[in-house]
């Protein structure tokens, strides 16, 4: 039984063997004298050159120290030994995750005497074998970011690819090494931000991120359990001294060349008669407005000189924009106005009169021109009149359309050329294919509407957004923030604890080619959640990491005009293509997730060797 615990315990032991931490990073180095023998039991400091918070350990029989858990920054390193001069190592940086290197050689001489060297350590990572990419707080405020995404830097990193518009999976639009986009994992401080459906849920303000790393081979398995690659973002915390920043970007249509099919479309507005935009005066053309402005600022410093201090931020995003434009079909003023005087008390009339196109379009088509023609010879020919003959008998007749033929012989109306070929047996020449004659031919009636007036036109669907889509997929309309803490009540202990509020609020919502009938989805998606740590030094060789988060996502899609049904089928079009009515039936929707995280580790230092137990 013994020997089977002692199994177990050193299977759990192995697996964690030589991990670094999660949003934490961790020196380790020899001390040696100047033969390169090792110095045991010299005195290592490590000080935060921001916080002042200082570690303090030595090092074994071999010269080995190690200081775990030390948030991301720059440090001071200090060795002292009896016999030898003191080494002072300053701006040494340290990342989220890693575990940096840094050999001190002593000279002999008196303690007082001091030899000071700046950020010696080493360039390559011989700790760990995990493949990673690490952005610094220097680099995230000078890379460009469309709409100041982190995550977009997910894809400078070696086999990160931009999959946006062609896989629709949740996963910030990139894959890495292959693997499905979904796989990506996402951590904040390194407490989840991966919805269950996979993907990102919070996305924090840029000025408020420290550190970017992203892993993409050989984690350990405290990183959770996504196959892909580890996003995991340090936000900044308070230092000693105070410090902010504001900002404000703008993005804005009078900047921007307009969209190529636009320029074919009319503005209503600037060209009442649809001629000038057409003829070449793209001036008079339609062009949709792209509104993005973002400000906010972020304030951070002591409330109690090396003991608390505070990091906050707050930013707003005001959007406004078009969906996609898309090609589309639209019925002609002359055909609303036909319905509306044919069945007034319909609901035909009540749609048509209430919920007209954006854009009134262009290049018409007749009802003679949209109605199939005949044939002369071949499967259901009419011979008794011309080759192509605007055939209306498949609205006409109570065979096809039932009750409501007569409906339709009011709208267009009843020739004598309809009647002949209603009437037209073909048959007794050929059996099998011959065109059947109606059964009840409807008498000569004149129609509501022309049938050579247009009768439908080639338009765009345009159509309010506040949410980006393609290139402009970042930017949303709303409010985000955050607050911070990091409390050191003494040496052996360190705590923090951040909260997060994002609220992104779309008037327009998720919409097809029926919303350029003035069809809205209004969305109101929130994000709050937040992230807890107490780091406590047991003794210089065991140390003990609590962490918890929680993660909240919100969404709700209602309907901006209820009652009204959906009329149209797939992306709000009906057969022939032109633009449905009314929101997706499924609206009103809500979904409501909450993401709970909770992990205890205990690191263990041992001679040259490094454990992590949880």
């Amino acid at each position: 039984m013994k020997k089977l615990m002692l199994m177990l315990l050193s299977v759990l032991v192995l697996l964690a063997v030589g991990t670094a931490q999660v949003q934490n990073g961790q020196f380790t180095g020899t001390v040696t004298d100047p033969s390169g023998a090792a110095i045991a039991n010299a005195k290592v400091s490590v000080t935060n050159m921001a916080t002042n918070f200082s570690v303090t350990t030595t090092t074994n029989q071999t010269g080995l120290f190690i200081a775990k858990e030390l948030p991301p920054g720059t440090y001071k390193i200090t060795a002292e030994a009896p016999g030898f001069k003191t080494l002072t190592n300053g701006n040494v940086p340290l990342n989220a995750g890693s575990i940096q290197r840094v050999d001190m050689k002593m000279a002999l001489g008196e303690a007082k005497e001091v030899v000071e060297v700046s950020g010696e350590a080493a360039a390559v990572n011989t700790e760990d074998s995990k493949l990673a990419t690490t952005v610094s707080s220097t680099q995230l405020n000078n890379l460009p970011l469309n709409g100041r995404n982190v995550y977009d830097l997910m894809q400078l990193a070696p086999g990160a690819v931009n999959v946006t518009g062609v896989d629709f999976e949740n996963g910030h639009n990139t894959v890495v090494n292959g693997l499905r986009e979904d796989f990506n994992g996402f951590l904040i401080n390194g407490v989840s931000n991966k919805g269950l459906s996979g993907g990102v849920d919070l996305v924090p303000i840029q000025d408020t991120v420290a550190e970017f790393q992203q892993l993409q081979l050989n984690m350990s398995a405290q990183y959770g359990n996504s196959a892909g690659a580890i996003n995991n973002l340090v936000t900044k915390s308070g230092t000693n001294n105070f410090h902010g920043s504001v900002w404000e970007y703008v993005r804005n249509d009078v900047f921007d060349a307009n969209e190529y099919f636009l320029n074919r479309q009319p503005d209503p507005r600037k060209d009442p008669n649809g001629t000038l935009c057409t003829a070449g005066d793209t001036s008079k053309c339609f062009k949709p407005a792209l509104r993005f402005n973002q400000f906010g600022g972020t304030f951070g410093g002591p409330t109690g000189k090396d003991k608390l201090f505070f990091f906050a931020s707050l930013q707003g995003d005001r959007f406004r924009t078009v969906g996609t434009p898309t090609t589309i079909l639209v019925e002609s003023p002359e055909f609303r106005q036909a319905v509306e005087t044919a069945f007034p008390n319909s609901v035909a009339a009540l749609l048509y009169k209430n919920f007209p196109p954006t854009l009134p379009g262009t290049n018409p088509v007749t009802l003679d021109g949209y109605v199939p023609g005949t044939k002369s010879s071949g499967s259901n020919a009419v011979p008794v009149v011309p080759a192509g003959t605007p055939n209306y008998e498949g609205y006409l007749c109570p065979d096809n359309t039932g009750s409501f033929a007569p409906t339709f012989a009011t709208l267009l109306g009843v020739t004598a050329m309809d009647q002949q070929i209603m009437n037209y047996d073909g048959r007794p020449t050929d059996p099998l294919h011959g065109h059947v004659p109606c059964s009840l031919t409807p008498p000569i009636t004149a129609g509501a509407m022309g049938r050579l007036l247009p009768f439908q036109l080639s338009s765009v669907a345009i159509y309010g957004s506040q949410t980006g889509t393609l290139g402009n997929g970042n930017l949303f309309n709303g409010n985000e923030g955050s607050f911070r803490l990091d409390f050191t009540p003494r040496g052996s202990d360190r705590i923090f604890a951040q909260y997060n509020y994002y609220r992104q609020t779309d008037q327009f919502g998720p919409c097809d080619t029926a919303c350029t009938r003035g069809f809205t989805n209004p969305q109101h998606i929130q994000y709050p959640g937040g992230q807890a740590s107490w780091v406590h030094t047991f003794s210089p060789t065991v140390l003990n990491e609590a962490r918890v988060g929680y993660q909240q996502n919100v969404n709700f899609i209602n309907t901006g005009i209820p009652g009204v049904p959906e009329a149209g089928g797939v992306q709000g079009k009906f057969d022939d293509g032109t633009a449905g009515f009314g929101s997706y039936s499924g609206y009103p929707q809500f979904f409501k997730e909450h993401i709970y995280t909770y992990s205890d580790m205990v690191s263990i230092s041992h001679g040259n060797h490094n454990f992590k137990i949880g």
